[in-house]
């Protein structure tokens, strides 16, 4: 059993990632594919974040709020963590828009030594690793990953060992450049890409 990623925010661009097993069959094929939680806030587990797409990924909130155990009302998360775009039918959640193809930036190159700086290249683009040893036990607690623009290393990604046992297991990930992390994901998401 996979589990389910659910990101929550209040719409300023912060958002804040949790992964729980799923635990309720949504779709009624017999597999689990939601997690159940008290989303309305009436004090009852009777609310759903569910992966109708089976990515690992919550796409869809359901919400019960005669609390007669069925969801009646759906919304998608419209991006920044706040669940409001009302969805009509169930029906209609069964097969999201396919995401668009990305292409890789011209001269993205994969980092050769993971800790220490990368040199800099000819295009402004390359991949940028800065890492520390915070608790000097011989390998990196912390380590920056990002781009170099004009000669000028820009972190976007702040990959970080929690827990001391040498392997990253959360990332900080600043998706619109502002300098401040917008959502942290950890190891057990999908959407976590190992160093």
């Amino acid at each position: 059993m996979d589990p389910i990623e659910y990101v929550f925010g209040t719409g300023d661009g912060v958002t804040t990632a949790w992964v729980s097993p799923p635990d309720i069959d949504l779709s009624g094929d017999g597999t689990l594919d939601a997690v159940a939680l008290d989303f309305d806030g009436d004090g009852r587990r009777d609310d759903a974040m569910w992966d109708s797409d089976a990515d690992g990924i919550a796409d869809v909130v359901a919400l019960d709020r005669d609390d007669d155990g069925r969801g009646h009302e759906f919304y998608r998360d419209d991006g920044s963590g706040v669940w409001g775009e009302t969805a009509q039918r169930p029906t209609d959640l069964a097969s999201p828009p396919p995401e668009p193809e990305v292409t890789p930036a011209p001269g993205r190159v994969a980092d050769p030594a993971p800790h220490r700086d990368r040199e800099p290249t000819d295009t402004d683009d390359a991949v940028v690793v800065r890492s520390a040893d915070l608790d000097g036990d011989g390998t990196a607690d912390i380590e920056l990953v990002g781009t170099r623009r004009a000669g000028i290393p820009v972190a976007d990604r702040l990959y970080v060992d929690a827990d001391g046992d040498g392997r990253f297991d959360r990332v900080l990930v600043d998706s619109d450049g502002d300098g401040r992390a917008d959502v942290s994901f950890d190891d057990r998401s999908p959407r976590f890409e190992a160093r």
